[in-house]
């Protein structure tokens, strides 16, 4: 039988959104864009995407990736009720979202002893948002399902009159739970979600992403040995 309600951890942004500092600001970005340089970002504080990056030293973005997102787990770590992440630390993501690629670093370097680095581009994550907020939070099957529109979806209802959401869940930025990608199948979704993949990292549409939603799996034993080396990327957009 498989699980209906699901412990998470709940991501939200920052009211700014940073760039890179030689690029214009264009007539389209709103007053939440400002350049990185105007912006003050702390040594390890949790992100998405940008310019900005904290790593150990000597590490470097693995050729061909992105900087995608960092977490900082001490602050994250407080929130896992099932106690599933390391207690300090950090988790750093690198990405080619055209291809569903990525690396995961996990490190314990302290956030005082990290490395700044400052790479600017225009590609995947060129611009960056700090998480702000983070709290314990849960979600369930039954937020993935609504009720028909017409008579057209009422072809597609289940047994209860409801009708399966291929969008539900791309609103959500968090750590947990279920799996979303609306270009997936219910089936497909729960195949994943019910195995033993875990959500490692989900960005998404709440403030983060405009359109889309990035999302990082890991299995469970890898997590519980703290293995990070075969998880695997996902780019949902339609």
């Amino acid at each position: 039988m498989k699980k209906q309600v699901f412990d998470i951890i709940s991501l939200a942004p920052s009211n700014k959104r940073y760039f890179p500092a030689y690029m214009k600001k264009e007539d389209w970005m709103g007053e939440e864009y400002v350049k990185y340089t105007e912006l003050e970002i702390p040594l390890g504080h949790s992100r998405y995407g940008g310019p900005v990056i904290d790593l150990p030293e000597g590490v470097q973005v693995p050729q061909g990736m992105r900087f995608a997102a960092q977490l900082d787990l001490s602050e994250i770590s407080k929130y896992d009720v099932a106690g599933r992440l390391p207690k300090k630390g950090q988790l750093i993501f690198f990405s080619d979202i055209m291809s569903d690629s990525g690396k995961v670093l996990y490190t314990t370097v302290a956030n005082e002893n990290l490395c700044r680095n400052i790479i600017e581009h225009e590609d995947n994550f060129w611009e960056g948002v700090l998480i702000d907020k983070v709290w314990s939070d849960r979600e369930s099957w039954n937020e993935r399902f609504r009720k028909p529109e017409d008579n057209w979806d009422k072809q597609y209802v289940n047994e209860t009159g409801l009708l399966w959401d291929d969008f539900a869940g791309s609103e959500k930025s968090k750590i947990f739970g279920i799996f979303t990608h609306c270009q997936l199948e219910q089936t497909e979704i729960e195949q994943i979600t019910n195995a033993d993949k875990i959500v490692l990292l989900q960005i998404g549409e709440n403030g983060f992403n405009d359109e889309g939603v990035f999302s990082v799996l890991i299995a469970e034993k890898d997590l519980e040995k703290l293995n990070f080396e075969n998880c695997e990327f996902y780019w949902g957009q339609t």
